[in-house]
């Protein structure tokens, strides 16, 4: 299986149509654009019929099964495309192994995952489909994070032949985080402003929009490393978005205890102003299971925190937590915002 992101796809479906594509992650623009981009694809090489399906539990898996086998009947080469549940239950990973046992050349299959885990690529139906089509393609449909976004941008605005400076791009980075369907549209309203093509940052300002979107999540992973702007934005967003503080706080408080279990030492520390142990952190790591991307997020709070600190913090999580279902008023977001300065710092 050959993993790829957004960008590949086309230099990929130049090269070659595979039997079997995965689509992984939730990016509305980037799923869409990367369906389209294969069905393109198969419809130039005399795919004549597109099987569109959400998978729930009303799904007709017999007349899925049937359309597939009697295909040949009508000379036809189809596309099936399923819209997979996160949630892959004993009964739909039995109904995925069937599909795939009834593959033939004629059918083109694209599955669309929120994502696909360890434990998923060793289900049986996975390991089947795979041994079936070994060059099958996984496109990664991941919005890409902040540090990712600049190169996102940049391969843009070069397939659609822009010129585009450094600060320009910081810019857009700024304004449309985690919004790649307005970004894509901005980037088109500049082509059609500018004819020479140059996008400048005096000429980006001129048409930006706030249009950022963020997540709890990555307000707190600001927080755990320490990016204390970062995250004083990321909040704002958030409040201007009506996001419940409960559910900040909530989230946070969960993270913390995360982290005052990963380092919780083998012996009872000296002084609660010890720094975090470090000692068993990878065994509790795999233990907790705590995402790899997410590990050093964690290493970067857990380098900066006392045991007194995280205790402190997290009392004083659970007293604003009492204190938001209480007054219902702007001062939590006060209090949060000056809380989330503490812990970046």
């Amino acid at each position: 299986m050959n993993r790829i992101f957004t960008e590949q796809l086309g230099d990929s479906l130049n090269n070659r149509l595979a039997s079997v594509y995965y689509l992984v992650g939730q990016d509305p623009l980037l799923l869409a654009e990367s369906r389209d981009a294969v069905c393109h694809s198969a419809f130039s090489q005399q795919f004549d019929e597109k099987t569109d399906i959400t998978v729930d539990n009303s799904t007709d898996w017999n007349a899925l099964f049937e359309g597939v086998q009697s295909m040949g009947l009508f000379f036809t080469r189809q596309i099936i495309l399923l819209t997979l549940p996160e949630n892959l239950t004993a009964l739909l990973q039995d109904r995925l192994l069937e599909l795939v046992k009834l593959l033939h050349p004629d059918v083109l299959l694209i599955l669309q995952l929120a994502k696909l885990t360890k434990p998923m690529e060793k289900q049986e139906w996975f390991i089947s489909a795979n041994q079936y089509e070994p060059n099958a393609i996984l496109v990664n449909c991941q919005t890409p994070t902040a540090d990712q976004l600049p190169r996102w941008i940049i391969n843009r605005a070069k397939k659609m032949s822009l010129a585009i400076d450094d600060d320009a791009v910081q810019l857009l980075c700024y304004s449309y985080e985690n919004n790649l369907l307005a970004l894509k549209q901005v980037l088109q309203l500049l082509a059609l402003l500018h004819p020479d093509n140059k996008l400048t940052y005096a000429r980006v300002k001129n048409v930006v929009e706030q249009s950022s979107v963020f997540t709890p999540y990555q307000w707190i992973d600001a927080l755990l490393e320490g990016k204390g702007q970062r995250a004083e934005r990321i909040l704002a967003g958030l409040r201007a978005e009506d996001m419940q503080p409960i559910i900040l706080l909530r989230t946070l408080q969960r993270e913390l205890m995360t982290i005052l279990s990963l380092t919780q030492p083998a012996q009872r520390p000296n002084s609660i102003d010890e720094p975090l142990s470090t000692a068993r952190l990878r065994e509790q790591f795999d233990k907790l299971k705590v995402w790899q991307n997410r590990r050093p997020i964690f290493l970067q709070a857990i380098h900066r925190f006392t045991y007194r600190q995280l205790y402190s913090i997290i009392q004083q999580l659970a007293d604003l937590e009492r204190q938001a279902k209480q007054t219902f008023d702007d001062n939590v977001w006060q209090q949060l915002s000056d809380l989330a300065a503490k812990i970046s710092r």
